[in-house]
């Protein structure tokens, strides 16, 4: 039923799904016309993600990613989850397998393309929402809420930021230099993240070596703020979940809300630290009414991108 040139250009396009911290942890092997999707987790990581739920979302984004490039081509994909552990460091893990048979296109898979993370200021447009809601989302529009959830992410990244272990990690993956193998290939490189060639020489320095001493005299905070760029966010997005629900079955619909986000011409920026961090995450639930028994699995900025979409 699928031959072995669509079944690669299905992995090419899934891989354009977001995954956490940009991790990439999908791995694919075929058997015949049974798909099965595994989570490395050796890239995972050991302090931002130590319980691998993260690592999870990731593959449920890319799961659902490939279910829609598959009906690109007239492919139906029956998912059965094996719920394993993804905790870092376990190897290769099998989190899926997909079963495949003749079915309709879902034309959702026309924005795989589309979407893309954007790190930079957004157009200063009002937002046109179409009556676009989702019983997972909460949108919010107004001025003083998003005020107010730009604040909390500032102080939520200024609190995990002052881990040194998660400073470390985080230099370990980002792709400052512009001869390192993934530079262009994804959203880490220099270049994406939107740093000159200097502001990424001096990231590590700045993040490992001189830390200590920044924070002692109060430079620190200023480094890491987003509050102004955030704010010209004219959206913002609290994607919530059944508390006990499958994180890979919470990664398919957060996938599906980028698309439908870039569907009406939005980009997305994630604001992780405001649900990594349990105080920012409960004072977020508290304020804008999600229940005890939902979690808030991710804040998202949306907007109209001023510039180009960055290297897929």
């Amino acid at each position: 039923m699928i031959s072995h040139e669509v079944f690669e250009n299905c992995v090419m396009r899934a891989a354009l799904a977001p995954t956490v911290h940009n991790t990439q942890p999908a791995r694919w092997v075929r058997d015949g016309d049974v798909l099965s999707l595994f989570c490395d987790t050796n890239v995972g990581l050991t302090v931002g993600d130590p319980t691998g739920r993260d690592a999870a979302l990731s593959c449920g984004a890319v799961l659902v990613a490939m279910v829609l490039a598959l009906s690109a081509h007239d492919i139906a994909a029956c998912a059965t989850l094996t719920d394993k552990d993804t905790s870092p460091g376990l190897g290769l893990v099998a989190v899926a397998h997909l079963t495949l048979s003749r079915g309709p296109k879902d034309g959702l898979h026309a924005q795989l393309e589309r979407r893309f993370t954007w790190r930079g200021q957004f157009a200063s447009q009002p937002v046109q929402l179409y009556g676009w809601t989702r019983a997972d989302t909460r949108l919010i529009v107004d001025l003083t809420s998003r005020d107010w959830i730009a604040e909390r992410n500032d102080w939520a990244s200024f609190e995990i930021m002052q881990s040194a272990g998660f400073r470390h990690e985080l230099v370990s993956w980002m792709r400052l230099n512009d001869r390192h193998p993934r530079a262009g290939l994804d959203g880490m490189d220099r270049a994406s993240m939107r740093l000159s060639r200097g502001e990424a020489r001096a990231v590590p320095f700045v993040l490992i070596k001189l830390w200590r001493f920044l924070n002692v005299f109060g430079f620190t905070k200023n480094l890491i703020t987003e509050h102004e760029v955030t704010l010209t966010s004219p959206l913002i997005a609290l994607f919530h979940c059944d508390i006990i629900e499958s994180p890979i079955v919470s990664g398919r619909a957060y996938l599906r809300l980028c698309l439908e986000a870039a569907s009406l011409g939005f980009a997305g920026w994630p604001m992780a630290a405001v649900s990594d961090h349990p105080t920012a995450n409960r004072q977020v639930c508290d304020r804008f009414g999600i229940a005890s028994d939902r979690r808030l699995v991710q804040v998202i900025r949306f907007g109209i991108p001023t510039g180009d979409a960055p290297p897929r």
